[in-house]
Parts: structure tokens; C-alpha cells; sequence
């Protein structure tokens, strides 16, 4: 009764302490589901640096390199010369293949992030994005690294693809530390952090940001990656169907009532995964409540892999300052390349210059 009492003669402090109350639910509810995100992000040790010494300290049977006559005969004469020049003596990869290596670039002049999504196996890097903020401020700089790009591989002493440095070296680093190492020797650019994701974070976190807008002159279709676009034009789909999008390697189009291949390059591919991460900064702008920011952090949280230097809040942190981003803000550029046919007889890209000349198409270097 004294309650009751209370209440009717004291209706507006009754009302502040309800809801005061209420508030303080809903913000401790949000704290905790916020830490539980945190929390559910996985780590993993990240020292390039370490372990690069690691595998330079540590005998290796690996065979002398490899060297083979590439296609176009045109680089004959190179080849034979690489050939002469290391004959009788354990190769210099620099002397075989100068344009995988870059000139080395100072720790500070770019803020690194190396952005990487990972197959099925969680093994083999699928998209691998470099992301480059100068010292000084200026214009962020974002280049797309063919999967499929022969590069040195310090752990088998040899060249390979990209995209096997997730496999790491046993005993010496792990497998973002290994493919962090072969883009540093490409680039020349320390990589300062790290993150890759999963296919289906991916398809999470787009479908917490509310999905993405693909747009195609035709109906499109890619049997391999699930891709399915049944009108033609501008449309708003889903986290599967932006995977699909962005993992497409040869997408098919009805035109004229026949089912065409277009756009069945690497080059076409990064620009796709590129345009999804403008939308995706482009729809991270709109928070509108702190529960839809909880849902976007909880929807990638367990998805997503962090080097052990950069936590979840400093991840967030960076991406929240490039939020709602444009894509003539960012310097971009792709890497030229050739085909080639490795020792192995694997089909792989062979970079025509050094990354540091492309580079300098855009940003100049000290």
C-alpha cells in the first residue's frame, strides 16, 4: 500500500526513476553485448619481422631455384642471360625474376592494412587487398593483389603464388605472418596490420550493413560461385549473392539469347571487390542506433581474424574514420602482369614491372 500510495502522489519522480531505470538497462545491456563481440574476436600472433628471422636462422634442404624459358619468347634472351648468370651457383631470385621484388620503403611512410578473404579451407587467401595511408596525411591509396601473382616464398625458398602464403612456415610463422613477409618482399612496404575474414563473415556483415547494390547490362550467371541475377539493371541483394559477386572468376551474361562469358579477368574481379568495400564504407556511415551498431559488430566479430597487435576497438576505430568513403578519394591502380607458366607447369601472373614503378604512378616516394 505505501508503494501504491507513492506512486499517486509522486507521478513525475515515479516516472524519472522508471525510466532512468530503463536507460540504464538498455545501456548496460549494450555494454555487455558489445564486450561479448569483442571478445568473440579471434587473434593470432603477428611479427613479420620475428618471423622472417626465425626462417632465415633455420637450415633449409629446399632445391636451388628453379629456372625455366617463359612465354612470350621475347623474354628469351632475359632468361638465358639469368641462366648464364647463375650457372654453376645457387640462384639469386632478384637476378631471375627483378620485377617480384620492390625497393624497400621506410616503416613510416604508410600506415599498412593488409585485407584478406580466405577460402572454404581458410588456407588459400581469395581477395587480397593493400590499403596504404601516407605519413603525412594526403590521399589513402588501395591496390588489389592478384591471388594468383608468383612471388617469393622465403619459407620454400622458391616462387609461388601469392595466395599459398595462409599455409604458413611449420615452426617459423604463421600463416598471416608468411603471407604478410611475400607482400613486404613485392612491395617493399612493411605491412603493419592485418585482418582477414571468412566467407561467411562476409555474407554476414553485408547483410547486416543491409546488403549492396550490383548492377549488370544483362541477366548474369557463374555456376562456380553461385551467382544468380535474373534481371538486368541495378539491385539490391543479399550477403550470399554479394559473395557470389565478388568470388565470380567467369560470369556469363544472356545476350541476344545466348549465354556469353564477360568480365572473366582478375583485373574485373578486383574492381568488384573493391566497389563492395566503398558501399560497405558507404552504408557504415549510418548508424542510427546503438543497436544497430551492436548488430554489425556482433555480425563480423566471429568471422574475423585480427593480428594479436591490433584489437577489435582499434579495427573499428579505423574503419569508422574511412566510413562513408568515395572512390575519387582513394588512389588506386592495378598490377600489370603476364601470364606465365611456372616450373611446376601451374599457370600463375608474373608482375611486368616492380611494384615500386607502379606505385609511383600515384604516390611519390622519398
Amino acid at each position: 500500500m505505501p508503494l501504491i500510495k507513492y506512486v499517486l502522489f509522486h507521478p513525475w519522480r515515479t516516472f524519472l526513476v522508471f525510466a532512468l531505470g530503463g536507460l540504464l538497462g538498455t545501456a548496460a545491456f549494450y555494454a555487455y553485448t558489445l564486450s561479448t563481440a569483442l571478445e568473440a574476436v579471434a587473434t593470432e600472433e603477428f611479427d613479420p619481422d620475428g618471423a622472417r628471422g626465425k626462417i632465415e636462422s633455420t637450415p633449409t634442404t629446399a632445391p636451388d631455384i628453379d629456372i625455366e624459358i617463359a612465354e612470350p619468347a621475347a623474354t628469351l634472351e632475359d632468361e638465358l642471360a639469368a641462366i648464364e648468370a647463375t650457372r654453376g651457383q645457387k640462384a639469386d631470385p632478384r637476378e631471375i625474376h627483378p620485377t617480384v621484388f620492390g625497393e624497400p620503403v621506410a616503416d613510416s611512410e604508410f600506415e599498412s592494412y593488409l585485407l584478406v578473404g580466405t577460402d572454404a579451407s581458410g588456407f588459400l587467401a581469395d581477395t587480397i587487398i593493400l590499403a596504404l595511408q601516407p605519413d603525412g596525411g594526403g590521399a589513402p591509396i588501395m591496390v588489389s593483389l592478384p591471388r594468383d601473382l608468383f612471388v617469393w616464398n622465403l619459407c620454400k625458398q622458391q616462387f609461388t603464388r601469392l595466395n599459398t602464403g595462409l599455409g604458413g612456415c611449420r615452426g617459423s610463422a604463421s600463416g598471416s605472418e608468411l603471407l604478410a613477409i611475400m607482400v613486404e618482399d613485392y612491395t617493399g612496404i612493411p605491412v603493419d596490420h592485418l585482418a582477414r575474414i571468412n566467407f561467411d563473415g562476409f555474407a554476414r556483415m553485408v547483410n547486416a550493413m543491409g546488403g549492396i547494390t550490383v548492377c549488370v547490362d544483362a541477366p548474369s550467371r557463374d555456376a562456380n560461385s553461385g551467382l544468380d541475377l535474373v534481371e538486368p539493371g541495378c539491385q539490391l541483394v543479399g550477403g550470399d549473392m554479394a559473395l557470389a559477386w565478388v568470388r565470380s572468376r567467369q560470369i556469363e551474361q544472356l545476350v541476344g539469347g545466348r549465354w556469353r562469358v564477360v568480365g572473366g579477368s582478375d583485373f574485373d574481379r578486383q574492381l568488384r571487390q573493391q566497389d563492395v568495400l566503398f558501399q560497405l564504407a558507404g552504408r557504415a556511415a549510418g548508424f542510427s542506433s546503438p543497436g544497430s551498431l551492436v548488430e554489425r559488430l556482433s555480425a563480423v566479430a566471429s568471422n574475423v581474424r585480427l593480428d594479436s597487435s591490433w584489437s577489435f576497438g582499434q579495427a573499428v576505430a579505423t574503419g569508422w574514420r574511412y566510413r562513408g568513403i568515395s572512390k575519387s578519394s582513394v588512389k588506386r591502380f592495378s598490377i600489370s602482369v603476364r601470364n606465365y607458366r611456372s616450373p611446376q607447369g601451374a599457370a600463375v601472373l608474373l608482375p611486368t614491372v616492380t611494384f615500386t614503378d607502379q606505385l609511383s604512378e600515384v604516390y611519390r616516394l622519398p
